[in-house]
């Protein structure tokens, strides 16, 4: 029941984001449909609020389309291929718009071949003329069902690299928000899940909370080992991460040295309780040096943990998370700190 209740809320914005382009006079483009079904989604409430904006300025323009999608739906690389994607699908639509009209002139002119040989068969005298009028028959019979497999076979072959496309995006879309040294989600991917599970809570009237996690020292291991050690020590942070986290649990590289994790459906107290087995599991390895395997050391984290408060933007729930990190940093590393409470509370 419930994913029948999905398929026709999915049909509902497809209709609603059809109809508002021929409203506004954009073309229904892969990249125009893809945003105004976004809309129309209310996934991403930071879009629906900037767009609100601007269609009370009137119809949503061409330009203003494309810079909405370049910001909120895609990266370079999906961009880059989106481009090649849209022009493949271009060629094979008008293949098969072409075919389905050629198709339809060959289907009108058997008709009307019938209709004559009707006529013939009706005024038939002889034998002879019986038989020239059915041989007739024959043959454009055969040559609509000719016509007919290869429209059969054509639309085969279209459908296949159509298929190929869309597999193709799927890979560019998931590789697009995977930090490719760490394998877990990156900025964008964060950005995105940060704001689907904030709303998932406040429309749901559930709990999340957010850890900010900062890798102790790793200026250090730069500097002393080299960037490879580095590079060694960020694959096995982020490998443990993910080793201790459950399904619904969003994990990203938030740049350089700091990681995040969504909690969905978390108190600040159970996120403290996850935050230091976390801390716990990954102090208990060690960096050793591939080739000699000479122990480097242990590496250590400092964690941050705030609850989400109803009504605040991703900004500042962040914000209190990175500033409970930082505590955590001052006052002796490799521990968790959460957000004071006062601070939880919105002005």
């Amino acid at each position: 029941m419930v994913v029948g209740a999905e398929k026709q809320e999915a049909g509902a914005w497809s209709r609603q984001a059809l109809e508002r382009l021929a409203r506004d006079g954009l073309p229904p483009a892969p990249h125009n449909y893809a945003l105004y079904y976004l809309y129309f989604s209310g996934e991403n409430k930071e879009l629906n609020a900037v767009w609100d904006k601007l269609a009370a300025q009137g119809k949503i323009t061409q330009a203003q389309c494309d810079a909405l999608y370049d910001k909120y739906l895609v990266t370079d690389n999906e961009l880059a291929f989106l481009k090649d994607a849209n022009s493949i699908l271009d060629n094979e639509l008008k293949k098969v718009l072409d075919l389905l009209n050629a198709s339809t002139k060959e289907t009108d002119q058997f008709g009307e071949n019938l209709d004559a040989f009707s006529g013939k068969l009706n005024r038939a005298g002889s034998i002879d003329t019986l038989r020239e009028a059915v041989g007739k028959i024959a043959e454009e019979t055969h040559a609509i069902a000719q016509q007919n497999s290869k429209l059969q076979q054509e639309l085969a072959d279209t459908t296949v690299q159509l298929s190929e496309i869309r597999s193709d995006f799927d890979r560019v879309h998931r590789e697009a928000q995977i930090d490719p040294l760490t394998e877990v989600g990156n900025r964008k991917f964060f950005d995105h899940e940060i704001l689907r599970t904030m709303t998932e809570a406040q429309e749901q009237n559930t709990v999340m909370s957010l850890l900010m996690i900062d890798i102790d020292h790793f200026k250090k291991f730069n500097d002393t080992h080299g960037h490879l050690i580095g590079d060694q020590v960020l694959r096995l942070v982020a490998r443990t991460l993910v080793e201790n986290l459950k399904g619904r649990d969003v994990i990203a590289r938030y740049g350089g040295e700091e990681f995040v994790i969504v909690l969905p459906q978390t108190r600040l107290q159970d996120a403290e309780r996850v935050a230091n087995q976390l801390r716990a599991g990954l102090a208990s390895k060690h960096i050793t040096k591939r080739g000699t395997n000479e122990v480097l050391g242990v590496v250590t984290i400092s964690i941050g943990a705030a609850e989400y408060v109803v009504g605040e933007d991703s900004d500042t729930l962040i914000s209190r998370a990175d500033a409970a990190m930082y505590k955590a940093k001052q006052t002796g590393r490799n521990r968790v700190v959460c957000a004071e409470a006062e601070t939880t509370k919105l002005i």
